[in-house]
């Protein structure tokens, strides 16, 4: 935009010039680009640096990383990358053989725990055993029967599902391939639901509010212009965090700060695939007259989004 503000002062100098206004090309003339560039500078951009800050923005999504429950042999991958999946769809199984067995002898065990009470309990009631026997005898099969439905779960976990609607970016999972409990296997991306994040400096974070008008532009979608409105602001950065582990904290590296801002963007039916970048402006409530140069500048970094 400033290029093009000194474009326009030089031509204007050269119509003079040209015209017979002007006789010649004085020395202030030759130097006034210099004046120019810094009156813009002082007068209209440093302003806006704070009160329309513009950023960089990314289109991101949620996702949910899958572990197993259960370790052993993967024997089926149905899902394939980028299909679309629904809400507990398969993603893998592993082999239940082993866990079927489990199953099996966790029932056998809960049989012989229940015969063992129903003896125990004819002979108390014959008052042959003691009643503490009964009562461990109970406990057995409490215990049995957990057991029990501790492996029913284990055989249920082999088959792994889609924890959500969505999609899985990339499937490297093979049969063959030997999974462990709690060992990340692939993720499932919440790609109908994307966010527009935007990032904000410091110094200008101080004016930006939830509600404010935004326009957005993507490199994706070149010359094209979208209205937007900041839907969330988050006021922290993650080296700002403490852990709270007992010790003596260490002071954090001083570095300039970005905070990162939601927007809400209507995309007028267009579809964006996580990762796509672009660049956002918001008009806070300081920005005055001053927006409509900023606006401008994005429509020429959108145009330019074509080379």
């Amino acid at each position: 935009m400033i290029t093009l503000i000194i474009a326009i002062w030089m031509g204007f100098l050269w119509l003079l010039v040209k015209v017979g206004i002007l006789k010649k090309w004085h020395l202030w003339m030759k130097i006034s680009p210099v004046v120019v560039w810094a009156a813009a500078q002082a007068i209209i951009f440093l302003p806006l640096s704070w009160t329309a800050p513009v950023g960089p923005v990314s289109v991101v999504v949620s996702s949910v990383q899958v572990r197993p429950s259960v370790t052993g042999p993967v024997i089926e991958v149905p899902v394939a990358s980028w299909t679309p999946l629904k809400t507990g769809d398969v993603l893998f199984r592993v082999d239940p053989e082993p866990y079927a067995a489990n199953v099996r002898q966790a029932e056998a065990r809960l049989k012989l725990a229940e015969e063992q009470l129903t003896r125990k309990r004819q002979l108390f009631a014959r008052q042959a055993v003691a009643e503490a026997e009964t009562e461990a005898a109970e406990a057995e099969v409490e215990m049995a029967r957990a057991q029990m439905n501790l492996a029913k779960i284990d055989l249920e976990n082999t088959t792994v599902r889609a924890p959500m609607d969505g999609i899985v970016p990339s499937v490297v999972l093979l049969p063959g391939n030997r999974v462990a409990a709690g060992q990340d296997v692939m993720a499932v991306l919440d790609v109908d639901r994307p966010i527009v994040a935007m990032i904000v400096k410091q110094n200008a974070i101080r004016h930006v509010r939830p509600g404010q008008p935004a326009e957005v532009v993507f490199r994706s979608l070149p010359g094209q212009t979208f209205a937007a409105s900041v839907s969330k602001l988050y006021q922290s950065a993650p080296h700002a965090e403490f852990n709270t582990s007992g010790k003596t904290p260490d002071v954090p590296e001083i570095r300039d700060t970005t905070y990162a801002v939601e927007l809400s963007v209507d995309l007028q039916g267009e579809a964006l695939t996580p990762g796509v970048s672009g660049q956002a402006a918001i008009m806070t409530d300081k920005v005055g007259s001053l927006g409509v140069i900023r606006q401008i500048t994005l429509r020429m970094t959108t145009w330019m989004n074509f080379l």
